[in-house]
């Protein structure tokens, strides 16, 4: 009891070194439990939403009717004839109206019910935003509808209009569904059929036989959209790798953090107690009961850390789960509280930290007690660093300061690794800024001297239409990893629409086959180097060789000369299936699969980066909160360190300001190096994240970090550290003159 008394005792005299690494664990196993449970979840959700409502694999549209049960059972997959049509309920207001679905696409009715005779359900964002509730009455075409209820689509999860919007708008946008009679009425709509095979694997592979054999019955596809390429579904597995990714990395760095920490606190408290140890061998306690005592302090910090982050982490899971829920909307069927999570959450700093504990306690209580009584075998040893150093010539100021930081080598590096993580956290938000700005100005703006590209629906020969620039272009796969996608684009070779560049920042046309540098590095190919690939369309594989290669981050792109790609892939000489313009163009209904603005694309990622804004304050201040504790606990330990040599100082007449200058500004080059160092460190983490949602983002995000943000990141960081030194010039303050004396007399 006396023991447990004396943690109780010491913890409380060092209050804020255990308060900040409790702190750096509840935010640690907060957000473990929180993003893991949260990502399971979506993750969960979204599997059980695909699967009971039958989300398609593929959406494609024909220029005739095709037999849908004989195609079904010839491939052994669900197919059912749907349809939209964009209406517009009022100026500037479009509803994209689907038609009921029974056996694929099924909509799923969060609130009230399926629609009948002039009935329509609408998604509940376009209806809250307006104004319309269930019963009453909206005009679609001309023709009243009376809201039946809510619905939740599974081939359109994340509700935009297109995938250059970027963001959902529900007072500009929303959906709706009918009934198929009702859907039979609107103008302007559109057959869509959709299938799901039985199958679950090789999915691409199914897609291409389909469109062989429709092709081999006369059958002219006009669009054909894989569900993993369209935007209002990939979303949602995209934030499910985030959550996933982030939910590893955060939480595990902030342990480290707090591993390191701790592991430095009990070492030096060991040290410093090295006397009193000693006294209580003298006395008569065991080993293992002295062990015992000094496990108490991870024990307590752990499990309190731990255990209150953990609680936090599962109060918090729902209301991030609705929040996450209002982006990617889809009926909870389920919800898992995974309680083995929260459990590791706890179990696993307790082990961490009482191992790290154990190992310091064994190796200081093989000293004999003779020894630790004289103040440990280690007092004034000096480090393999600081022997090795000349800096005799050196001022006494900047003596002191080296001398401050290489012998606490343990105390140095957690201060060096703390400002690293704190830097990455808060330079995370300004980096994808940075990044997307990037894109837009450097990558898109240099590459695409064009405003708008349309495709049309079936290929056109001949001369395309005057101001207009054609293209044609296949989607393909890699032959072996069908996971990776890409187009190939066959362009006019003195073409002025798309501009290339090489790694030197030369200018050159596309005359050869020319591979962008983000899809090069993807496939891991270079100059020279071979790639087959297998046509998504048909199925069949072309081989191509690497001749050039372009500096470019607006996409994954394989660029060659127009005559080449339709010899390539069997195409009539003239043939195109897109042009580029500067105008905006009309064309008869039924034309044009798709348009591309690129001022609309531009638009769509400015409304992304304002909705990033309370993202990117939130990482800079809690990387404030973050490298306060780090800098504050450090600072401190450098203080009741130095107590003999700040008192010793105060004797020889220093004043307050140089003894601050000397012990607090030691650590000056540390926070420095750390931010520099954490720059780098950033950014090759940022490459791999952005990587691994290249697939599901159909864009290539070019990692930069503009330099006013690393300037104002180093404003922070060193306001954060000044901030730390004027909290403990208080603790400077209140060391007496005595203490000088008191060590000498012992």
């Amino acid at each position: 009891m006396t023991l447990f008394k004396k943690v109780i005792r010491t913890m409380l005299e060092q209050k804020a070194r255990y308060i900040g690494s409790m702190l750096l664990l509840i935010i640690s196993s907060m957000m473990f439990v929180m993003m893991n449970m949260t990502s399971v979840n979506l993750d969960n959700t979204f599997t059980t939403f695909s699967g009971k409502n039958a989300l398609s694999d593929a959406e494609f549209s024909t220029d005739t009717e095709i037999d849908v049960t004989a195609l079904g059972r010839q491939f052994a997959a669900s197919i059912e004839t749907g349809g939209t049509a964009d209406c517009e309920v009022n100026p500037g207001q479009t509803l994209r109206v689907f038609s009921m679905m029974n056996a694929v696409n099924i909509p799923a009715v969060q609130e009230g019910k399926l629609p009948e005779n002039s009935e329509i359900m609408l998604d509940r964002l376009f209806s809250k935003t307006n104004g319309y509730k269930i019963g009453d009455t909206i005009t679609v075409a001309g023709k009243e509808f009376t809201v039946s209820g809510y619905t939740l689509l599974p081939n359109f999860i994340y509700v935009i209009k297109s995938k250059e919007q970027m963001m959902n708008d529900p007072s500009a946008f929303g959906v709706g569904v009918v009934g198929k009679s009702d859907f039979d009425t609107l103008p302007d709509r559109k057959q869509v059929y959709a299938i799901r095979f039985d199958d679950r694997e090789n999915i691409k592979s199914q897609e291409a036989s389909v469109k062989n054999a429709l092709r081999s019955q006369g059958v002219q596809i006009t669009n054909w959209q894989s569900t993993e390429r369209k935007i209002n579904v990939s979303y949602v597995p995209m934030e499910v790798s985030v959550l996933s990714t982030m939910s590893a990395a955060v939480p595990f760095a902030m342990l480290a953090l707090t591993c390191i920490l701790l592991g430095m606190l009990m070492w030096r408290m060991i040290l410093s107690e090295s006397v009193i140890i000693g006294t209580f061998y003298a006395q008569g306690y065991r080993r293992r009961e002295l062990r015992r005592h000094y496990l108490m302090f991870p024990l307590l910090i752990s499990v309190i850390g731990s255990v209150i982050g953990s609680v936090l982490g599962l109060l918090l899971v729902n209301s991030m789960f609705s929040f996450m829920l209002t982006a990617f909307p889809m009926p909870v069927y389920e919800t898992i509280i995974n309680p083995l999570l929260a459990i590791f959450a706890i179990f696993l700093p307790v082990l961490i930290l009482c191992g790290v504990t154990w190992a310091i306690i064994g190796r200081t209580l093989k000293t004999a007690p003779a020894i630790l009584m004289k103040g440990g075998e280690t007092k004034g040893k000096v480090n393999f660093i600081e022997r090795g150093l000349r800096i005799d010539r050196l001022g006494f100021g900047t003596k002191f300061k080296i001398r401050e930081q290489v012998r606490s080598l343990s105390r140095t590096l957690f201060l060096l690794f703390g400002v690293v993580v704190a830097t990455m956290l808060m330079l995370y938000g300004l980096t994808m800024k940075s990044s997307v700005d990037y894109m837009l100005d450097e990558g898109m703006g240099e590459l695409y001297n064009l405003k708008y590209e349309y495709v049309f629906i079936s290929e056109k020969n001949g001369v395309p239409p005057v101001g207009t620039e054609k293209f044609n272009a296949s989607y393909v796969s890699l032959a072996d990893n069908e996971d990776i996608s890409f187009y190939v684009t066959g362009v006019l070779p003195d073409t002025d629409k798309i501009k290339l560049k090489d790694t030197y920042g030369q200018r050159f046309r596309p005359e050869r086959t020319t591979i962008t540098v983000p899809l090069a590095q993807k496939l891991n190919v270079n100059i020279g180097d071979s790639v087959t690939v297998f046509d998504t369309e048909n199925g069949k594989e072309h081989t191509f060789t690497i001749e050039k290669m372009a500096d470019t981050y607006a996409g994954d792109f394989l660029f060659m000369p127009l005559e080449q790609f339709n010899t390539e892939f069997g195409r009539p000489a003239n043939a195109y299936i897109g042009i580029w313009s500067d105008e905006a163009m009309t064309f008869a209904q039924g034309e044009i699969q798709s348009t591309k603005s690129i001022d609309a694309i531009a638009a769509g990622f400015g409304k992304l980066l304002d909705q990033m804004g309370p993202m990117i304050y939130g990482l800079i201040a809690a990387a404030f909160i973050l490298g306060l504790i780090i800098i504050y606990v450090v600072t401190g330990l450098v203080v009741d360190e130095s107590r003999s040599s700040i008192s010793l100082m105060k004797v020889f007449g220093y004043r307050k300001k140089e003894i601050g200058k000397l012990i607090l500004g030691s650590n000056t080059f540390i926070v420095i190096l750390g931010y520099l160092l954490g720059i780098p460190a950033l950014l090759g983490t940022v490459g791999a994240f952005y990587g691994s949602l290249t697939e599901s983002l159909q864009i290539v995000l070019p990692v930069k970090l503009n330099v006013l943000y690393i300037l104002l990141g180093f404003i922070i960081v060193m306001a954060t550290y000044e901030f730390a030194k004027w909290m403990c010039r208080k603790k400077v303050a209140r060391i007496p003159m005595s203490e000088a004396l008191k060590a000498g007399t012992e």
